[in-house]
């Protein structure tokens, strides 16, 4: 599964609208609202799509399905390991009696015990094999792009995009000269560009301690909730103290 994060900070502070009045915007060069975090998911192991119902623009839980691949070798051997154990069991405790009644010696009986925990980690090992064949989300998210559809055979490229927005990334960036005027627990307004409209209130998550030099710039992150997915990502804005 190739993963890219956008790491932000969790201290948030929810968005509010507020009345228009005069801002002290920020003098940014840029300012767009990206998604918090976006991940594009591929397979940890090879195989032939077999279900892929998830369309751009469908939301999906952390923990939900988003694909599988054909499974049916493994879903037997998940069965056929489950007859071991059971059978393991009952050895196992047929030869226990048997050693309580000093018919078998302590040796005999550590075997077939060994044997039955040997059959419970057979189990387990062919279920997570089964279960690289599921693929679920890492993450809260909306679908942004789907590469494949079921029937074609994946590796390591990537089978669909999700996009957290339910938490955005304000992106500034700003001249130096301004470097160290603003204190990272400064809570900026951000006004979204036209449509959206209205302003918001964002942390400052992040300031770059490093000017880049050849454009005389530096970068500013803040986090905006967006719970409501009323904003959508993607769009440019302005930011003010």
């Amino acid at each position: 599964m190739n993963i890219k994060w956008l790491p932000l900070s969790l201290s948030l502070i929810s968005p509010a609208i507020m009345a228009q009045g005069d801002a002290n915007y920020l003098d940014a060069m840029s300012c767009m609202i990206e998604p918090s975090m976006r991940v594009d998911v591929s397979s940890a192991v090879p195989g032939v799509i077999d279900k892929l119902d998830l369309q751009v623009g469908d939301t999906v839980k952390q923990g939900g399905k988003l694909f599988s691949l054909r499974s049916g070798v493994e879903a037997a051997s998940v069965e056929m390991a489950k007859v071991r154990v059971e059978f393991a069991k009952r050895q196992m405790q047929r030869n226990d009696e048997m050693f309580k009644e000093n018919l078998i010696s302590s040796h005999e009986r550590d075997e077939f015990e060994t044997e039955y925990q040997l059959a419970l980690k057979e189990l387990k090992y062919a279920e997570e094999v089964h279960d690289l064949r599921m693929i679920t989300s890492s993450i809260n998210g909306v679908i942004i792009d789907r590469f494949m559809d079921p029937g074609e055979y994946v590796e390591d490229a990537p089978v669909i995009s999700l996009a957290n927005i339910e938490l955005l990334k304000i992106e500034l960036v700003l001249p130096y000269e301004s470097f160290g005027t603003i204190a990272k627990d400064s809570v900026l307004t951000i006004y979204p560009e036209a449509p959206v409209n209205g302003s918001y209130e964002a942390s400052i998550s992040m300031i770059d301690p490093i000017i880049d030099a050849a454009s005389g710039t530096y970068r500013i992150r803040a986090a905006l909730l967006n719970t409501d997915s009323k904003i959508p990502a993607g769009i440019k804005c302005r930011a003010a103290l």
